[in-house]
Parts: C-alpha cells; sequence; structure tokens
C-alpha cells in the first residue's frame, strides 16, 4: 500500500481573512508532497533532470469542505498514484485536519516529457517510478469536461505581467502562482458570503518571467466562475474553473 503522509504547521502566508487555509495553499502542500513522495524514489523533478526529463502537472481537480483547517492548526496530506496510462500518471491526494476528518481530496493528472524535445515519453520507461503504483490504490479516471471556455459575454479583463518571483526551479511560472492570480482575479462582490468548494485546473502552456498575461474571469450561476489566463496571441495559458457555495 505505496502511500505518502506528510504533516504541515499552516502559516499566515497560506490562510484567509478568517484564517482558514486556502484553495492556492491546498495545491502548494499538494505539490510539495508528491515531491517529497517520488524524491524518496529517487524520480522526482530534480532526478529526471540529470536524465533529461522533467515532470508536467496538466490537471488538478479537488473538492474542498465547507471548513477548512485553521491556523494555527495542522493539517496531513497523504498522496498516492492512483493509475498510470502509457502516457499519463494520476496522482490523487487526501487532506486531513488535526482530528481526522477529510478537508479536501481529488486527483491530478502529469506526464513525464524530454527536455529537448518538450514531447511526453511513456512512464513506463522509468522503472523507479512504476514501482511507486500498487494496484490496490487503482482509482479509474474519466476525462474532466470543463463547462466554460472563460470567455463568455460580459467576462471582466485584467492584464498581468509575470515577476521573476512567480517563477520556479525551472524558469517558468509556477503552477501555484497561476492559481493565485486566477482566484485574485474574481470580483469579491460575485464570492460575498460563499465558500469555494470546487476547483478544477488545465494547465495549457508554460510562461517566463516578463510575459504579459490576460486574465479573464466569467462569473455563471449559482457562484460558478471560469477564468481564463491567455497570452496576448489569445492563446490560453490556464484554465480554472471554480465553485462557491
Amino acid at each position: 500500500m505505496k502511500r505518502y503522509l506528510h504533516i504541515y504547521s499552516l502559516t499566515v502566508a497560506d490562510i484567509d481573512a478568517s484564517r482558514r487555509m486556502t484553495a492556492g495553499a491546498v495545491l502548494c502542500y499538494f505539490q510539495d508532497t508528491i515531491g517529497r513522495f517520488l524524491s524518496e524514489a529517487n524520480v522526482s523533478a530534480f532526478d529526471l533532470l540529470e536524465e533529461g526529463r522533467t515532470w508536467m502537472i496538466l490537471e488538478f481537480h479537488g473538492s474542498l469542505s465547507g471548513e477548512m483547517p485553521a491556523w494555527p492548526g495542522i493539517v496531513q496530506v497523504e498522496v498516492f498514484l492512483s493509475e498510470i496510462t502509457s502516457l499519463k500518471a494520476y496522482v490523487d491526494y487526501i487532506f486531513r485536519d488535526v482530528r481526522g476528518n477529510i478537508v479536501t481530496r481529488g486527483t491530478s493528472v502529469w506526464v513525464m516529457i524530454n527536455l529537448k524535445t518538450r514531447r511526453p515519453v511513456p512512464c513506463g520507461e522509468v522503472q523507479r517510478f512504476t514501482q511507486q503504483y500498487d494496484p490496490l490504490n487503482h482509482v479509474p479516471h474519466l476525462r474532466y469536461h470543463f463547462p466554460d471556455d472563460g470567455q463568455s459575454a460580459g467576462a471582466v479583463a485584467m492584464g498581468h505581467r509575470v515577476t521573476r518571483l512567480e517563477t520556479d526551479f525551472n524558469g517558468h511560472m509556477s503552477n501555484r502562482d497561476f492559481v493565485r492570480l486566477a482566484l485574485s482575479t474574481i470580483d469579491p462582490a460575485a464570492i460575498e458570503g460563499r465558500t469555494i468548494r470546487e476547483i478544477h485546473v488545465r494547465f495549457h502552456q508554460e510562461c517566463l518571467a516578463g510575459e504579459t498575461l490576460d486574465c479573464v474571469c466569467a462569473a455563471g450561476k449559482d457562484g460558478r466562475i471560469t477564468i481564463r489566463i491567455a497570452k496576448p496571441d489569445g492563446t490560453a495559458a490556464c484554465l480554472v474553473y471554480t465553485v462557491w457555495i
């Protein structure tokens, strides 16, 4: 039963005005946990760089409870490989509060890419990675269809210039900052009195420091909000769909 568990102490940088853990922090702690998990098997992004490969996340999905852990407090993060296809690896996660209650759970989609060609390579080519998969953890995944492309009429747009501090070790805008940027685009009036209960993210392409991005936020019915982050040529860099209740 190959699962990895790590416990974090919440920091003030990862909470909202009500001292509750934010959706952006969920992605941050998840990525750190999966990094630790893969590092123990010598197959983390840093390990793969020596072989001319790296990991790229394609999608992130999560369901959040109505009461996230509060600061000061802890959160327990458990991750495990739930499915491996010819090219994609699915990593599921479960967040629990100090009492052991599940507060967040979801899945993510990853591919291993060749750094020279920027093309995906079969995960099975790295045996020490596939050895981290336990059939007992298998969960079949269906393709998630985003209900809105973020270009609805009446959407409000704002521009953003990627800063050096928003890039990670590979020089690209970090996934966490994509999500933080998307959530900061939402008009507070559209979510007043609501809490985020679902978040779905699709990462389309990488962005470098200095690039200018266009953020388009479209608020639908019943607290459903889509944020599309695009490059100046109109091609999508990231799409975030959220549900607030």
